[in-house]
C-alpha cells in the first residue's frame, strides 16, 4: 500500500453506483464487496430515478394503504429488488456499512390525480399541503422501510420530477414554506422509524439554494446537507462550490463525481489526479462529515478500465496515501512492467478533455456528448462565436466573468486538444505487445475516441462560428465553409464507426438521449442544423426587407436580443420546418399536464420618442394558447383555443430616450406555448 503522507481525520467514506439505471443484483453485490474490503461505510444505491414506472420509493415497493396504485407498477421489478437490494444491504450491515437510497420528490403515481381531485387547485396543480398528498407522503416511507429493513435512510432530492415542487403556481405556501413541508413530512417520518434523512440542494439558481438551505435549517440542525464540491453542476472547471459557506448550521456531506459524468461519461479516458486532489483540499477546510463518489452512469462502469484509477486516486486522498504511489500501485498491478509508459499514455487525460469539452471554462457539451441542435443554441454555443456576443443570462454552465477572448484562441485550444490526443495515441500504440492483448484492446478504443472526438469538436467548433457569422455578415465564404465542415464531420462519424462500430462515442448516447432518437449524434445534429441554416438565412433576408424596427426569429442560432431563460426550461424546436422556442422543455411536451413552468425573454429594439407595435406570432401544443406575455411592466394573460398559429400585438408607446424593452414569455398550464417570431414595427 502507498505510504501514508498524513493522519487522516475520521469522515464517513462512501460511494453512490447505479446512477441512475435499474438494479443489477450482480453489480450491487460486487459493489458491497468492493466497500467491505477498501474499508467504505457508507453506500448508496440511486437507481432509475428519470423512470416514471421503476423510479424513486414507488418503483421498489408495493404500496398498503394505498394498494390501488400497485396496479401500474413493474411487479417483476420490485420482486427483483425486494430479493437483491435486501441480501446486498443486509450483507453490508453486517460489515458495518449503512445504505441509503435515492428519492426525488414530488414524486406521485400516475393516476393519482384522477382519484384524488380534491387533492388540485384551480389550475389542476397538486395542492402541497392537501392531507391526502401528506398522509401519501407518509404511509409510502413506511411501506419502504416495512419492505427494506437494512436501508438506513433516503438521499432526497426536490428536483427533476413530474411534479416540479419548487415550480407550482398558486400553492397555499411560498417556496421556503412548500420545501420545508414536504421535506419536514419525510424527515418526521424517517425519524419515527429511526432512519435518516439526507437532503441534497442540487439548485441551478443561487437564490433556489440559499432558500432550500434556510429551510433545511428550519427543520433540524442534526439533517446531513449532501452538495457537489463543484458549484452547480459537475465540472473539471467551474469554480469551487461557493455555497459551502451558506451551509451554517448543518453538517456538511461532500458529493463528488469520480467518473466523469458530465466530461466523458467514462467512455473516455481520464485520470484526474489534479482535480480530485484540489477539489479535496477545498473542502477539506470545511471539515465536512465525510464524502461519496459517484464511480459509475448508465450501465457504463470504471471497473477494468483505465479509468478506475480515479477511485485509487480518492481513496488515497481520504485515507492519507501518497497518491503518486497509489496510482503506480494501480497501474503497476493492472499493466505489469509498462506501468510507466501507460502513465505517460494517460497523465494529459483531465487537460485533453478540459480543452475539448470546455470552451475557455465555458461548458461546452451536452452531458459531456456531441450536443444537439437544441442544446447549441440554448447554451448559447451560436452567439458567442459572434464578432460582438452579448450572453445576458446567468446559468450555471457560464463561467462567472467570462470573457471568450479572440476567436483565434478558441480554435487554438480545440486544435491544440486534437494535438495532445493524437499523441496519447501514438504513445498507446506504440505499447502494443507490451501489455496483456484484452487490456490493451480496452485502451485502444478509449483512447482512440479520445483522439476521434478531439478531431470532431474541432469541426463542430467551425460550424458555430461559420454559421453565426454567416448570419451576422451576409459573406458566402462562411456559408462554403459550413457546409465544408458538415462533410467533415460526416467523414469522422463514418471512420469513427469503422474503427469502433458501436463503441464510437459519437453514437453510444446515454439512455436519455437513445429514447428521444440521438444515438446517432453527429449525423442528427448535422441534418437538424441543415434544416434551421436554410430556413432562419431565408427568414432572415425576408424580414430584413420589412423595414421593421428590430425582430427575433425564436429559436434561431441568431435570436441573442440578450436571451434569458431559465435553465433548461426553454427548448427551441423546429415545427413543420420552423423554428420556435417553447416555454418548458420537449418532455413536458410529452407528458406534462401540470408542468405550469418555463418561461424566456428577449430585448428589444424600440423606436424612440414614437409610437411602436410589437408582433408576436405563436402556437400551442394542445388546443388553447395559454400564455403570460410581459412587456416592460404590462402584463397580458391569454387563454384562448386556436386552431394554427395566432398573431399577437401590443403597443408600445416608447418615451425620449427609451430605445428598448423586454418582453417575457411564461408557461401557465400544460400546454405548451410555441413562439416563432417577434416584430416590431
Amino acid at each position: 500500500m502507498a505510504k501514508k503522507v498524513c493522519t487522516p481525520r475520521q469522515m464517513i467514506k462512501g460511494v453512490s453506483f447505479l446512477n441512475p439505471v435499474v438494479v443489477d443484483g450482480d453489480y450491487y453485490m460486487f459493489m458491497t464487496d468492493y466497500a467491505i474490503k477498501h474499508g467504505y461505510d457508507h453506500l448508496q444505491l440511486i437507481g432509475p430515478t428519470h423512470d416514471g414506472v421503476r423510479g424513486n420509493v414507488d418503483g421498489m415497493i408495493y404500496l398498503k394503504k394505498y394498494a390501488q396504485f400497485n396496479d401500474g407498477k413493474d411487479a417483476e421489478y420490485v420482486d427483483y429488488c425486494l430479493d437483491v437490494v435486501n441480501k446486498c444491504t443486509k450483507k453490508a450491515s453486517e460489515h458495518g456499512i449503512k445504505n441509503y437510497f435515492w428519492h426525488h420528490e414530488l414524486d406521485l403515481p400516475t393516476g393519482f390525480k384522477e382519484t384524488y381531485p380534491e387533492t388540485l387547485n384551480e389550475d389542476g396543480d397538486i395542492e402541497v399541503t392537501h392531507p391526502i398528498v401528506k398522509d401519501y407522503l407518509e404511509n409510502r416511507i413506511i411501506d419502504f422501510y416495512d419492505a427494506y429493513p437494512f436501508m438506513d435512510g433516503l438521499i432526497l432530492t426536490l428536483h427533476e420530477t413530474k411534479v416540479p415542487l419548487l415550480r407550482l403556481k398558486k400553492q397555499k405556501l411560498g417556496k421556503v414554506e412548500r420545501v420545508k413541508y414536504v421535506t419536514q413530512i419525510l424527515y418526521d417520518t424517517c425519524k419515527r422509524l429511526g432512519k435518516d434523512l439526507i437532503v441534497r440542494p442540487f439548485a441551478s439558481l443561487e437564490e433556489d439554494y440559499v432558500m432550500m438551505t434556510k429551510a433545511y435549517e428550519e427543520i433540524s440542525n442534526e439533517m446531513f446537507i449532501m452538495d457537489k464540491w463543484t458549484q452547480f453542476d459537475w465540472s473539471l472547471t467551474a469554480p469551487h462550490n461557493k455555497f459551502y459557506n451558506k451551509i451554517k448550521k448543518n453538517p456538511l456531506f461532500v458529493e463528488t463525481d469520480i467518473f466523469g459524468e458530465f466530461f466523458g461519461k467514462g467512455r473516455l479516458p481520464l485520470m484526474l489526479k489534479d482535480h480530485i486532489k484540489n477539489k479535496f483540499e477545498y473542502c477539506e477546510q470545511f471539515k465536512p462529515a465525510g464524502y461519496v463518489s459517484r464511480i459509475d452512469r448508465n450501465g457504463n462502469i470504471p471497473f477494468g478500465t483505465i479509468n478506475e484509477v480515479n477511485l485509487n486516486i480518492m481513496h488515497a486522498v481520504m485515507n492519507g496515501l501518497d497518491v503518486d504511489e497509489a496510482i503506480d500501485e494501480f497501474l503497476k498491478e493492472k499493466y505489469g512492467a509498462a506501468f510507466k509508459e501507460v502513465r505517460a499514455v494517460v497523465e494529459n487525460t483531465e487537460e485533453i478533455l478540459k480543452k475539448i469539452i470546455y470552451l475557455q471554462g465555458y461548458y461546452f457539451s451536452e452531458l459531456s456528448l456531441f450536443p444537439s441542435l437544441n442544446h447549441s443554441k440554448n447554451h448559447f454555443y451560436f452567439e458567442m462565436m459572434k464578432e460582438s456576443y452579448d450572453i445576458a443570462s446567468n446559468e450555471w454552465f457560464i463561467p462567472i466573468g467570462w470573457e471568450r477572448g479572440p476567436i483565434e484562441g478558441v480554435i487554438e485550444e480545440k486544435l491544440s486538444a486534437k494535438e495532445l490526443a493524437a499523441d496519447a495515441l501514438n504513445k498507446l500504440l506504440a505499447l502494443k505487445g507490451k501489455i496483456d492483448d484484452s487490456e490493451y484492446d480496452k485502451l485502444y478504443v478509449q483512447f482512440t475516441n479520445l483522439d476521434m472526438v478531439a478531431k470532431v469538436w474541432v469541426e463542430l467548433t467551425y460550424a458555430y462560428i461559420d454559421y453565426a457569422r454567416y448570419l451576422e455578415s451576409g459573406k458566402e465564404e462562411y456559408k462554403t465553409d459550413l457546409y465544408a465542415r458538415f462533410d467533415n464531420l460526416k467523414k469522422y462519424n463514418a471512420e469513427g464507426k469503422e474503427k469502433l462500430k458501436e463503441k464510437f462515442y459519437c453514437i453510444v448516447g446515454d439512455g436519455a438521449f437513445n429514447s428521444f432518437g440521438y444515438a446517432e449524434l453527429i449525423e442528427n445534429f448535422v441534418k437538424e442544423t441543415e434544416i434551421s441554416f436554410k430556413y432562419e438565412t431565408a427568414l432572415n433576408d425576408k424580414l430584413k426587407k420589412e423595414n421593421l424596427v428590430d425582430y427575433v426569429i425564436c429559436g434561431g442560432a441568431n435570436e441573442s436580443h440578450r436571451l434569458q431563460k431559465e435553465v433548461n426550461f426553454s427548448d427551441s424546436m423546429i415545427i413543420n420546418g420552423e423554428l420556435c422556442r417553447i416555454c418548458g422543455n420537449r418532455k413536458g411536451m410529452k407528458w406534462s399536464t401540470i408542468n405550469a413552468h418555463g418561461w424566456f425573454s428577449y430585448e428589444l429594439k424600440l423606436k424612440e420618442n414614437a409610437d411602436n407595435v410589437i408582433e408576436v406570432l405563436a402556437s400551442t401544443s394542445g388546443e388553447s394558447l395559454d400564455l403570460k406575455i410581459t412587456v416592460g411592466e404590462n402584463v397580458t394573460e391569454i387563454k384562448q383555443k386556436i386552431d394554427g398559429k395566432m398573431m399577437l400585438s401590443f403597443p408600445v408607446k416608447a418615451e425620449k430616450g427609451q430605445d428598448k424593452i423586454r418582453i417575457r414569455f411564461d408557461r401557465i398550464s400544460g400546454n405548451t406555448p410555441c413562439v416563432y417570431t417577434i416584430k416590431v414595427r
